[in-house]
């Protein structure tokens, strides 16, 4: 499906076109073949849906590992520019693979959106998919039980609005700018965060009164005898 024009004001209006159109969205791999997965040192990375946040993935450290990558699984394996979407669960989660994350594999909870470069480009395509009103089209879609779960031809199907590539470029890049500074401005919190109470500490001389004061053990005595604690006595 494409539409394209001009509006009102003689700007060039964005067609719009299926996401399946756009790029190649990959199903969800069997879970059955991720027998292994676990917390291994060595092995392949797995993208799971929680390591997904604030549109990157996770660093290997963090990482759960596959020792041995099924042959059936190598298809499943990620490259700069994917989009990794979860599709069960937290629904619409997704991330853009960074070149640290060449050859790993996603979870079965995820699907894998490639877009097709001379079409998209991969950072307007996960700006577009991660606006609210975009997200809310897929979540509408969901099919809600147990764990809400939307299918790979429901992702598929997602209409994208796109501007020609020159401006999605452009876009891209200016939402870079924004998400730098708004990583600047969650690392300056955090500081800030730890900072507080470390202030508090240092003017009291490095200790809170009473953080490590010892119970007497004469005080209990009496306590343990009657089976009434010091204020169950000053009520009585």
């Amino acid at each position: 499906m494409v539409l394209a024009g001009k509006g009102e004001d003689g700007c060039a209006v964005p067609r719009i076109q299926r996401l399946g159109e756009l790029s190649d969205v990959t199903p969800s791999p069997s879970s059955d073949q991720f027998e292994g997965l676990g917390e291994a040192l060595h092995g392949t990375p797995v993208i799971s849906p929680g390591d997904l946040a604030d549109g990157k993935v996770a660093e290997r450290s963090r990482m759960r590992c596959l020792g041995v990558v099924p042959e059936g699984l190598k298809r499943f394996l990620v490259e700069p520019g994917d989009l990794i979407m979860v599709r069960q669960g937290a629904v619409g989660r997704m991330a853009l693979v960074e070149e640290r994350s060449r050859g790993w594999l996603y979870h079965f909870a995820c699907v894998r959106i490639r877009p097709r470069r001379e079409l998209v480009d991969p950072g307007f395509l996960i700006a577009y998919l991660s606006h609210p009103k975009v997200l809310d089209q897929l979540l509408a879609q969901a099919n809600v039980g147990t764990v809400a779960t939307v299918t790979t031809r429901m992702v598929a199907e997602l209409p994208v609005a796109v501007p020609a590539i020159a401006e999605q470029r452009l876009l891209a890049g200016a939402l870079g700018e924004v998400d730098t500074q708004m990583d600047i401005c969650r690392r300056s919190l955090a500081r800030l965060e730890a900072l507080r109470p470390a202030l508090i500490t240092h003017m009291l001389g490095g200790e809170v009164p009473g953080e490590r004061l010892p119970v007497p053990t004469t005080a209990l005595e009496p306590a343990r005898r009657s089976g009434r604690g010091p204020r169950t006595r000053r009520l009585s």
